[in-house]
């Protein structure tokens, strides 16, 4: 089983909910997404890698036809629960972001909080191709992920989380050769481990990303380092690739086979 096929569980909300479940974070990210993806009422959008739907719900509040697919059962029962609480209409869906159900379906895609970089190279530029699959031609897609270089120069082996009932302790390990970030969860309550679970996630350069992105047939226009749209520097926590899709490209069929071989 690959870690992210059970990695998303109530534990791991229960772990970083407080964090990122606070209305001011949400509204904050949320106006980003609207500004940066210049999005229009008429639109309609996928949050990919939706979770608990923060971003969907919000979005779906301020008038958004918004879909928020995920692989997490748990995550997106969770959710479905929300959506009925706020009254709002949202649809989510389960699946596999390698493979979207979708083609040319929407106006604007948006991946936040590092949902990306979760399979092997190849598998995450089929994630690149089937979000411009996914996309009306002439579509925006939004990737928010960590800044490598913010990471490493940053970079703690060890942290340790607390909510109200659950204290967690996090082992890092970066691999320069492979470029991956690994990192072991281990969580107790009242002085007792009930879990342990770990996940390693790919990380890239701008110039790695938006190289796959050209690829994939998605036209880099603009990268961001923060959500209040400051431009992306090396110091910045956060690379945020505004990109658009353009059909027709024949580079969009191409396999990525390696760094070694050809594309």
């Amino acid at each position: 089983m690959e870690w992210w096929q059970n990695y998303f569980d109530e534990i791991y909300l229960k772990l970083y909910s407080p964090k990122v479940d606070n209305p001011k974070r949400i509204k904050r990210e949320a106006d980003f997404i609207e500004k940066a993806l210049n999005l229009k009422k008429d639109m309609k959008i996928l949050d990919l890698a939706c979770g608990q739907g923060r971003h969907a719900i919000e979005l779906a509040k301020r008038g958004y036809n918004v879909v928020g697919l995920d692989y997490s059962d748990y995550l997106l029962n969770v959710a479905k629960e929300r959506t009925r609480e706020e009254k709002v209409k949202v649809k989510f869906v389960k699946g596999d972001m390698r493979n979207l159900p979708f083609e040319n379906e929407f106006d604007a895609i948006y991946n936040m909080f590092t949902s990306f970089g979760y399979f092997s190279d190849e598998d995450n530029f089929k994630v690149l191709k089937s979000v411009h699959r996914a996309l009306k031609p002439g579509g925006k897609f939004l990737l928010d992920i960590v800044n490598i270089f913010w990471l490493v120069k940053n970079f703690q082996h060890e942290m340790w989380l607390k909510t109200e009932n659950l204290i967690c302790l996090e082992q890092n390990e970066f691999n320069p050769v492979n470029m991956r970030c690994t990192n072991k969860r281990i969580v107790f309550e009242k002085g007792k481990e009930i879990d342990q679970k770990e996940h390693t996630v790919r990380c890239y350069t701008a110039g790695e990303i938006s190289f796959l992105m050209k690829l994939a047939g998605l036209e880099v226009e603009k990268i961001y380092g923060d959500y209040d749209l400051n431009e992306y520097s090396l110091d910045k926590r956060r690379l945020i690739i505004i990109a658009k899709a353009i059909k027709g490209n024949k580079r969009q069929n191409l396999e990525y086979v390696g760094e070694n071989e050809k594309v």
